[in-house]
């Protein structure tokens, strides 16, 4: 029984928690459009790198 009562407040905390981040407007850990073009040009590096490698 303490464990459920333990747990629903902890899943309590955690809601609020979300919802101050979504009031608040920020999200962290959020990938921007940089982020994306690094991985794609990342990936394109290796892509070329091994192949050449390989070749």
């Amino acid at each position: 029984m303490e464990t459920d009562i333990a747990w629903q407040q902890e899943l309590e905390r955690r809601a609020r928690i979300y919802e101050d981040i979504e009031a608040g407007g920020r999200f962290e850990g959020v990938m921007t459009t940089l982020d994306y073009a690094g991985m794609t040009v990342l990936t394109l590096v290796l892509v070329v790198g091994f192949w050449i490698w390989g070749a």
